[in-house]
């Protein structure tokens, strides 16, 4: 397959193809009526917690849950819901319904311009169309959640360091490093990612040394200038150095102690009170101190259990690629109201269905391109490292499928530019890059398949049962 320079194929600067008004204005219907139909959902779990937060924030009473002031959440969701609330007048959580659906298509924009810079017109088209259409992105659009915050955010700091690979124009890489600090006050399991950029900053500034060690420190002050002030409240407020939450302790401890469960291992919350974590931490300390006990005490089980650990984290890697089923969940409990059984069936295939279209068209998009020469690669490494990260991040916790939504946006992308170039990918179905998207897209259907028959078949049997 002729290389390709995917700096090159498209100029960033021509005008809009005016079909993307059209992806836009489809995508803002959608979102209206799903707005109309699912603006007073009920909240629960984690949406219980970020709302109380942004209230007390609104109301005057702090960034604190429980009535005491706390690092447990990532701050700047709330924020932002707190000023939407102040703005509106109201704490329902409409507004931010509203707001995440804006947010969302404000998102497809950005993966249409950043598909367009990497691959050209074409992708970035289908890759906005992709992404605008995407149903679980639909539905969580309306969930009081981080999951489309974080998404835009780390989508927007792939486009701006996109740009820069591009022209090695230092404000494009000092918004891509406060675009990276922002997304890890939003949920904080990227910030490795600013050591792997300031790596692949030398693609553009070799071979100087001094012009790497510039860009990379201009990449890191942008960074640090967005996330220190709330490294500094933190480790007042917990009297031990803390960065961004206090809940990352907690959840790696769930996914590695003794009752941590092989399937579903997210599932740990939802154990008997005398078999939860908490149980085996001390009373009377702060949620720092805490955390670095619980930090503790999962690396001892790790320490002790290599094997035991080593089998959970393939599962738990498996989990965070499997079938994006918490919304069929939800759905399947009445969540979303009482659809009929074929309804139900026909969201879960649509849900399943695009998710596994989308990963494997995007694998096979990013395979072939790391196998080609040229600047471009630089970029193909950054999103290979997110996915790298990712993986392994959740797979030392508990994987959970929702985790590997935010990276949905730049597999669009890949996907949109595999389906514009399936040709040329089938001429080289010979290269070791076909043969990696093969081997990945086995892996993933093993994995698939696993879940379906061993691990939620009966519970989906059941859940259907009781829908009307």
């Amino acid at each position: 397959m002729p290389a390709v320079n995917i700096f090159s194929v498209s100029n960033p600067g021509a005008r809009w193809d005016r079909r993307l008004l059209w992806i836009l204005g489809v995508g803002a219907i959608v979102r209206l009526v799903l707005l109309f139909l699912l603006g007073d959902l009920e909240l629960w779990m984690d949406e219980e917690q970020y709302q109380e937060i942004a209230v007390n924030l609104t109301e005057g009473r702090g960034f604190a849950l429980h009535g005491q002031p706390t690092s447990w959440r990532p701050p700047l969701y709330p924020f932002i819901l707190s000023g939407l609330y102040m703005l509106a007048g109201t704490t329902h959580p409409v507004v931010a319904r509203a707001f995440q659906a804006i947010l969302s298509l404000l998102n497809t924009l950005v993966v249409y311009l950043l598909g367009r810079r990497l691959f050209g017109e074409r992708a970035g088209l289908w890759g906005a169309l992709l992404f605008t259409v995407y149903p679980s992105f639909l539905l969580y659009n309306n969930h009081l959640l981080t999951e489309m915050l974080f998404t835009f955010l780390l989508t927007a700091t792939a486009y701006c360091f996109a740009a820069y690979l591009a022209g090695s124009r230092l404000p494009l890489l000092a918004a891509s490093g406060v675009a990276l600090g922002l997304a890890v006050l939003t949920r904080d399991i990227v910030w490795p990612m600013v050591g792997v950029m300031a790596l692949l900053v030398g693609y553009v500034t070799r071979p100087g040394f001094t012009r790497w060690i510039w860009h990379s420190g201009v990449l890191l002050l942008s960074f640090l200038v967005v996330i220190t002030p709330w490294v500094i409240r933190n480790s007042r407020v917990q009297g031990t150095f803390t960065l961004i939450a206090t809940n990352g302790g907690l959840v790696f401890f769930e996914g590695n102690y003794e009752h941590t469960p092989l399937d579903r291992p997210w599932r740990s919350h939802a154990l008997e009170p005398e078999l939860k974590v908490r149980r085996l931490l001390p009373t009377g300390l702060t949620e720092g101190e805490r955390q670095s006990i619980a930090f503790r005490k999962g690396l001892e089980f790790i320490r002790d259990h290599p094997g035991l650990t080593f089998r959970r984290a393939v599962i738990k890697a498996a989990n965070v690629w499997g079938l994006e089923r918490e919304l069929v969940g939800v759905l399947l409990k009445g969540g979303y109201g009482r659809p009929g059984k074929g309804a139900v069936l026909l969201i879960t295939a649509a849900i399943f269905g695009v998710y596994a279209l989308t990963v494997l068209s995007g694998m096979a998009g990013l395979c072939f391109g790391l196998a080609q020469p040229g600047a471009g690669r630089a970029f193909h490494l950054f999103f290979a490292a997110l996915v790298v990260l990712v993986t392994l991040a959740h797979a030392l916790a508990f994987g959970h499928p929702r985790y590997h939504l935010p990276l949905i946006p730049l597999f669009s992308v890949y996907a949109a530019h595999a389906w514009t170039i399936r040709q040329e990918l089938w001429n080289g179905r010979r290269s070791w890059a076909f043969k990696a998207a093969s081997l990945l897209a086995g892996l993933l259907f093993t994995v698939w398949v696993r879940e379906i028959l061993f691990v939620e078949f009966e519970r989906f049997v059941a859940g259907l049962g009781g829908t009307l």
